[in-house]
Order: structure tokens, then sequence, then C-alpha cells
């Protein structure tokens, strides 16, 4: 019927949610903070972060159980 032990894994949910923030401040900005200068700051660091391929992308990509490929090549 429905596939519970993914769609109610605590660890991949908060991995997913971490992309989930990590494209949001790519696209949108930070939430929160202090000045419109971080906010640039942390938006491109975040692009760059979900761009390019690195050890720690295929590591938070893997834990949230999405393919990293097809996340650079959304976000580029």
């Amino acid at each position: 019927m429905f596939d519970a032990p993914s769609r109610w894994n605590p660890e991949r949910n908060l991995w997913l949610e971490v992309l989930y923030r990590t494209v949001e401040d790519a696209t949108k900005g930070p939430r929160h903070t202090p000045t419109a200068h971080d906010k640039v700051r942390i938006k491109e660091s975040a692009r760059d972060y979900l761009t390019r391929p690195s050890r720690d992308l295929a590591m938070v990509c893997a834990l949230a159980g999405v393919d990293m490929g097809a996340v650079i090549e959304a976000m580029r």
C-alpha cells in the first residue's frame, strides 16, 4: 500500500530538510541575516555548494536518499 519505512525515516527526513534549507538559501536567501551583504554571501555560498560536486554534498545526498547529480543539474 505505502512505503512506511522510508516515508517515516527520521534520519532521512533530517537530511532532506538540510537539502531543502540549502536550496531555499540558494534561491531565496536565508530567512534571518543581520545584513543584506550577509544574505548575498550566504545565497552565493549555497549556490556554489549545490552546483559543484563535493564529498560533503555527496554524503548529504546519500543520507537524504537523493541523487547528487540530479540535485546539481536541477540547481544549475
